[in-house]
């Protein structure tokens, strides 16, 4: 038997009752579905999925989320075409409707349709959808070789198909229960994060609440880091690390940072407000081991500080110690995503001709807008009522947490404070790795949380978040804080235990 898919970085989901499942839609018979006449769309699948027995999910790149046996035994209306001429998509039209729609998004490059995250929803009640946004990768997320001699698709995997998605899923689900949903909603994280946070700039009316988890937003930026992270390892060969290197600078932020936040705990709370160097490890004179060279403490302050070129462009901000540096994988001959986006003449790039001072600001020009979700006038957004939502663990070693941070902060100086926080709320969360895992509390219910922000109008002023071992029984709750607020300790009470924390301005 099939495992219930297991919980995704798309979500950790805890059932809620204040919304509920409406009574048994009524619904026209799924597989009429398969004749519906949309512009533009082709359904090539419209069936029945029972429910009751487990079911396992068509092939896909997203399916190693669901654990060893991805599959579910949800009952739903199953119905799969393609939209324009190679967008894939999927949209779940569960027997009990909870009279919303929620979209899902996708990790890395895409090329393949989300099914677990679709699980989550679909077990929650909602319709549901998925895109592959034009390209499907058999093998991973990170291949980009669909790219090649298809400029055009950058535009599909950049915006396009996720608002079609979005236009064509609900026209399948108004088809369908006889009635269009009562709210739509998108959750996606790293990619899918970037995707919601374009649906909130470019497509407004799509949806009425978004979580963008650890957004891949600064996405052109975020290509020119790895040309930049290679060239310094190349220049610095001797500033390479090796794991016991790499443990011993963890430790040491880690006996540094933990206590800033009062509490001792195994988890750096606050990161910003540590003042912790590499060059705290440099071996002394005649000492050899549990230290670093200079080279090596040079590099790390490098790779970890913000990324700037010789002529002061900002590149990309650095991770925050703590995080386990994936930027150290020695991989420096790989052949790198970018180079297959640009255009030919470009496609012989390596870290040594790559000129950031002269490329970055003109792959920001050509690229910008189609793969970068930097907009920081979201009044659109605001004006039709949308509610927005982000999150970012802060021990993620993939993306940066202090680029959402700065996102964020971009936005304030747009629209002001008090109007941004009328929509618009950050939760950075302690110890969490990229979308999920970590040594902190990770599981929370975001989804959840923008629901009572658009439907009752609460605005979510904490999000509990709690820690499981490996039987799954709760070990540690924690209150994650909308920012710039942090967790303190109250001085009394388990720390291991939300209700001894409460959110204060940070200082």
């Amino acid at each position: 038997m099939l495992n219930r898919v297991k919980r995704s970085c798309w979500g950790f989901l805890a059932v809620f009752a204040v919304f509920g499942s409406g009574a048994m839609a009524h619904a026209n018979n799924c597989a009429d579905l398969k004749s519906l006449d949309l512009p533009d769309v082709r359904i090539t699948v419209a069936e029945d999925i029972p429910g009751g027995e487990a079911w396992p999910f068509p092939s896909s790149v997203f399916n190693f989320l669901a654990g060893p046996n991805p599959g579910t035994d949800a009952a739903f209306c199953r119905v799969a075409g393609v939209i324009e001429k190679e967008i894939g998509f999927e949209v779940w039209l569960p027997l009990d409707w909870n009279d919303r729609f929620q979209a899902v998004g996708n990790g890395g490059f895409s090329g393949g349709l989300n099914f677990p995250a679709m699980n989550e929803a679909v077990m929650r009640g909602f319709a549901t959808a998925s895109t592959d946004t034009g390209h499907v990768t058999p093998d991973h997320m990170f291949d980009v070789s669909w790219i090649r001699g298809h400029p055009d698709r950058v535009e599909n995997f950049g915006h396009r198909a996720h608002h079609l998605l979005a236009v064509t899923a609900k026209k399948i689900i108004a088809v369908h229960y006889g009635k269009g949903p009562k709210k739509s909603y998108y959750m996606g994280c790293s990619s899918g994060g970037w995707q919601g946070l374009t649906e909130a700039q470019k497509y407004p009316d799509d949806y009425d609440g978004i979580v963008a988890g650890a957004p891949a937003n600064n996405f052109v930026r975020l290509q020119s880091r790895d040309f930049w992270v290679n060239a310094m390892k190349r220049a610095n060969p001797e500033g390479m690390f090796g794991k016991p290197e790499v443990e011993l600078l963890i430790a040491a932020a880690y006996a540094k940072c933990d206590p800033v936040d009062g509490v001792k705990d195994g988890i750096i709370s606050q990161p910003r407000s540590c003042d912790f160097s590499a060059r705290e490890l440099v071996c002394k004179k005649d000492q050899t081991e549990g230290c670093l060279t200079q080279a090596q403490t040079d590099l790390a302050d490098k790779l970890y500080g913000p990324e700037k070129t010789p002529k002061g462009l900002s590149v990309y901000p650095g991770n925050a110690y703590g995080a386990t540096p994936f930027l150290w994988v020695p991989v420096i001959d790989q052949k790198l995503a970018l180079t297959e986006i640009v255009t030919e003449d470009q496609r012989d790039w390596t870290p040594e001709t790559f000129d950031p001072d002269r490329d970055i600001p003109a792959l920001d020009k050509r690229l910008g807008d189609s793969l970068s979700a930097w907009k920081t006038d979201l009044s659109a957004y605001k004006a039709r009522g949308g509610k927005l939502i982000t999150y970012h663990g802060w021990t993620d070693p993939w993306l940066s947490p202090y680029n959402t941070v700065d996102y964020y902060q971009q936005v304030t100086k747009t629209m002001g404070a008090e109007t941004q926080d009328e929509f618009f709320r950050l939760f950075m969360v302690p110890g969490m790795d990229h979308c999920r895992g970590g040594v902190g509390p990770n599981r929370f219910d975001m989804i959840g949380a923008i629901m009572k922000w658009v439907e009752q109008g609460e605005a979510p002023d904490r999000v509990i978040a709690t820690g499981v071992d490996k039987e799954g029984a709760v070990v540690r709750t924690r209150p994650l804080c909308p920012y710039p607020q942090v967790a303190v300790y109250k001085g009394e009470g388990d720390t291991d235990q939300a209700g001894s924390f409460e959110c204060r301005a940070s200082e």
